[in-house]
């Protein structure tokens, strides 16, 4: 009689262990680890590409904005735009002449510069001046051409790529890269690096200006290529 508790005993825990096992074979498995997916590739990388946009097209304008009618006559119509009899024209034309009068430069390279800049702003009148200026620098009709493909064509020398990446870059960013800038110093002491970005600037000015006023080219000039 004395056995029946420990049977008792043996009993209840038994039933605990068949209560657990049957509830723990009623839960659900848990759920398998996601296996892990690889990242996804980023999106290809735009072709780079050397070329650089010239300004917005616009249409020249076929007669001038401004009355070129009764000035001195002899004038051209570019000094008719600005007439010298006001002392502003008389300090611009000075300057800009400058580079035509007192370059230090080779006169291929500021043709090469001009050029380009005239390309790039949609400069007519510039561009048919500097075709016939560009030929007396050196310059041959072929070359001429070629600097409207740019400082990448074929047929440049390494530092006439230079000039013309100094247009470039002064024309998309008003900023010369330290590379160039650096290429520019292999042949260009100070005063002809500083001339070089000034020649940029003043034509990219008088391109403005000539387009903006509809100045015309004289006759027997040609325009730019189309």
């Amino acid at each position: 009689m004395k056995s029946r508790p420990a049977a008792s005993g043996i009993f209840l825990a038994s039933g605990l262990l068949a209560a657990v096992l049957l509830t723990a074979c009623a839960a659900p498995a848990p759920p398998p680890e996601p296996e892990p997916q690889p990242a996804p590739e980023p999106p290809a990388a735009a072709p780079a590409t050397s070329a650089v946009m010239r300004v917005a097209e616009f249409e020249h304008l076929a007669t001038p904005r401004v009355d070129l009618s009764n000035e001195a006559d002899g004038e051209s119509p570019l000094r008719r735009a600005c007439p010298e009899s006001q002392e502003n024209c008389q300090v611009y034309w000075a300057y800009t002449g400058n580079w035509m009068r007192n370059t230090i430069l080779p006169l291929r390279h500021r043709e090469l510069l001009i050029l380009r800049t005239a390309w790039l702003s949609r400069g007519d009148y510039i561009w048919g001046r500097h075709d016939e200026i560009g030929k007396e620098a050196g310059l041959s009709a072929e070359e001429i051409a070629r600097v409207t493909q740019g400082p990448d064509a074929a047929g440049w020398s390494d530092f006439e790529a230079t000039l013309l990446r100094v247009a470039d870059e002064l024309h998309t960013s008003r900023f010369v890269s330290d590379a160039t800038w650096s290429a520019l110093g292999a042949e260009y002491n100070a005063d002809e690096q500083r001339e070089a970005v000034q020649i940029v600037g003043s034509y990219t000015q008088l391109a403005m200006f000539q387009n903006t006023l509809g100045v015309p080219l004289p006759d027997g000039y040609m325009g730019l290529p189309d």
